[in-house]
């Protein structure tokens, strides 16, 4: 059940924090090392521009009115602090709102249509949900809403189930490569959940929904901007007993006369969300915005023989406040900067009283308080576009056995980043080179731990810092062709879980390693439009990638199955993705993408050595056909994926899953219907071994703007 693991109590410590004197310090001395390196490397053209102006070539750089994605244009509010996805030459998607928009469809289930992507669910909506990209594990995927991480250093990967839909814009992700305005390194990728932002004058809707397995969900969103200053609130709330029927087999696959078809047991849910958004224009040159993120959900957990006496439960409460400032064209030297500071607290109980999904009784409160600033600061001219990012975060975890009424081991993580990032622009912008150099410093506190007998264990304090440099190339060979190639190296440090152990399920390793990868991937981009015959648009993406991991992070267990997390092995991960978008007669758009990967495990353990990575599929694709009529809009689409373990030893093999999906969406002035069918063929699958995820369902919802 490794993803309930991350829930259980992680050790029994106490810690200290560092002095906030030595913390100014060192992030004082970072953010001038890097600023010095930014004068060093900077162009003659820098310091050739005395009176602070700058050339059309260099300021586009800055606004970026309009971006294709599926083959249309699509308008992106861009603002300091974003990605410049036009010179960027890493491998990204964008997708948009308007293909999620009032539906009844979770986050996972929308991303995981894209090349390079996969998802695990533990059940129906509102389930735990997790991402692998291009092989990687979820630990190794770093996802932000709003830049700010969401990744805890407790571990266990981002549950994605836990990001409400209705508050997002757009979604990017990032394959194999991070960018540099995120502060955290990743040897899989990155995720940022972009929000709505405000726009100009007033507008809203509100919907509402119902599908199968006594699903419910309703939503409504506010945007006011009369003038300088704006507000933005939206608010949704969904629940369901997700109580879809399944055969059991009573975990004996071998025995077909003990399957049972039953509906599952205690997997209701229950989640509300609500985001508020405050700003104000001083001028067109500085913003200053305030935002807040509620979000709470209640959720059953049902056992792995689906007991209908279960009553286990895990419940979460979240918030997350930002204070940004955008300042434009500051100091003699014009710079670009966005300041921000941040505080996110999260509790979690998780309820297992009865001992009836893990190893003993349980009944344990997890306490995450984050803080953090960071700012980012370009630096525009007209051959080259000059970044720092620098970022402080300080961590407390606390968790609380409520059984026994303690407090049994509370841990702080300490984490500097500083980016350093140069993008030139050579033959006229067809050639971009980006070449990056990222330092990070972190450092753990731990005052008291023990062992799994109860023996109290003696303090301990572990610091680390590392220097990974990035290169990207972007190749503009015709209007219509580009070529991309990037490296990098990557560090992603063990979590709490690992380090500290869980008391009766895991032990801990203080001598852990952290996980040191590298990242290459090539490959090329066609985006070409044609004035005349049936095809009107053609997109075609193809990457080769290539990752190699050391000290790879891996779980053993002993004879009592009591386990624990070492560094035993290193894994090498290449494959293939591709996606091909057609606009065909005007009315049609024919999808296909697809994923080939071979991840090995280069174990230690001769049992291990040599095996595919478990819970990555070796082969995924999506193929999609969409018709438009007037304001009529009908898609159908097949999802296979094939090839995948769920234990490291490969003797578990997953079925090969195979979904067909249909959809209709109809808009009549402010009104916007929508209607989905879901596994069309009924065909039943599990990501999680013993976990099942629903067979046919159906939905259908309402949109009302304003």
């Amino acid at each position: 059940m490794d993803f309930y693991s991350f829930k259980d109590p992680i050790g029994i410590v106490w810690t200290d924090f560092l002095l906030p004197l030595n913390r100014l310090s060192l992030l004082c001395n970072c953010c001038l090392v890097a600023v010095i390196l930014i004068f060093c490397l900077g162009s003659k053209e820098v310091f050739a521009e005395s009176n602070g102006q700058i050339s059309v070539n260099a300021t586009k750089s800055m606004v970026m009115d309009e971006m294709v994605v599926n083959g249309t244009k699509k308008e992106r509010d861009f603002r300091i602090g974003d990605v410049d996805l036009e010179s960027s030459p890493i491998f990204f998607s964008v997708i948009n709102k308007e293909q999620f928009e009032g539906k009844i469809v979770s986050l996972a289930e929308v991303i995981e249509k894209e090349a390079g992507v996969q998802v695990r669910q533990s059940g129906g909506l509102g389930s735990f949900s997790s991402v692998s990209l291009r092989g990687s594990s979820s630990d190794q995927v770093m996802v932000f809403l709003d830049g700010v991480l969401l990744n805890d250093a407790s571990g266990g990967g981002v549950d994605l189930s836990n990001i409400s839909l209705s508050d997002v814009e757009s979604i990017e992700i990032y394959r194999g490569i991070t960018p540099a305005n995120f502060g955290r390194s990743s040897i899989g990728g990155a995720i940022n959940i972009r929000t709505n932002r405000a726009k100009k004058g007033f507008k809203g809707n509100v919907s509402a929904g119902y599908a199968s397995f006594h699903t419910k969900k309703g939503s409504l969103f506010i945007n006011h901007k009369p003038d300088k200053w704006d507000y933005l609130i939206s608010a949704d709330v969904m629940e369901t007993a997700n109580d879809f029927e399944f055969v059991n087999d009573k975990g004996t696959d071998w025995n077909l006369d003990d399957d049972e078809e039953e509906e599952r047991n205690n997997a209701a849910v229950e989640q509300y969300n609500l985001l508020s958004k405050f700003g104000y224009d001083f001028s067109d040159d500085l913003r200053l915005e305030l935002n807040n993120q509620w979000f709470s959900k209640d959720q059953e957990l049902p056992n792995w023989n689906n007991s209908p006496l279960v009553d286990t439960t895990l419940d979460t409460e979240r918030n997350m406040t930002t204070l940004g400032l955008i300042a434009d064209n500051i100091t003699p030297l014009k710079l670009n900067t966005h300041f921000k500071i941040n505080h996110t607290w999260k509790e979690e109980i998780y309820d297992d009283s009865d001992g009836s999904v893990g190893l003993g009784k349980q009944k344990d409160k997890y306490t995450t308080k984050r803080t953090g600033g960071s700012v980012y600061a370009e630096w525009l001219t007209s051959s080259n576009t000059l970044s720092l990012y620098a970022e402080f975060i300080h961590e407390d975890y606390e968790p609380e056995d409520l059984l026994q009424d303690t407090d049994p081991r509370d841990s702080c993580r300490d984490y500097i980043s500083v980016v350093l990032q140069d993008n030139w622009y050579l033959f006229r912008e067809r050639l971009i080179i980006t070449p990056s150099l990222r330092y990070t410093w972190l450092h753990d506190e731990l005052d008291s731990a023990s062992d799994y007998w109860g023996k109290t264990l003696h303090g301990k304090s572990r610091r680390r810092d590392y220097l990974d440099p990035q290169l990207g190339i972007k190749y503009k060979l015709l209007d219509w062709l580009t070529l991309k190639a990037n490296w990098g190296e990557y560090v992603r440090e063990p979590s709490f879980f690992e380090l500290f152990g869980d008391r009766g399920l895991f032990l801990g390793n203080m001598d852990l390693d952290a996980e040191e990868g590298m990242n290459l991937d090539c490959g090329f981009e066609i985006d070409h439009g044609f004035s005349s015959g049936p095809v009107q648009h053609i997109k075609l993406e193809a990457a080769f990638f290539y990752s190699d991991v050391d000290n790879l992070i891996t779980r053993t267990y002993n004879a009592r199955g009591i386990g624990k997390s070492v560094n035993i092995s290193s894994s090498e991960i290449k494959g293939l993705e591709a996606g091909l978008e057609l606009d065909v007669l005007q009315y049609f758009r024919l999808i296909g993408k697809g994923t080939w990967q071979d991840t090995e495990n280069q174990s230690d353990i001769k049992a291990f050595d040599g095996k595919d990575l478990p819970g990555r599929y070796e082969k995924s694709y999506l193929g999609r056909v969409e018709a438009r009529v007037g304001d009529c809009k009908l898609y159908l689409e097949k999802i296979a994926e094939k090839g995948r373990y769920f234990d490291t030893a490969n003797l578990l093999e997953a079925e090969d899953k195979r979904e067909t999906n249909l959809g209709l969406s109809w808009s009549y002035k402010d009104i916007l219907l929508n209607f989905e069918a879901r596994n069309i063929g009924d065909n039943q699958y599990e990501d999680f071994n013993g976990y099942p995820l629903p067979g046919r369902s159906y939905s259908a919802s309402i949109k009302y703007s304003f």
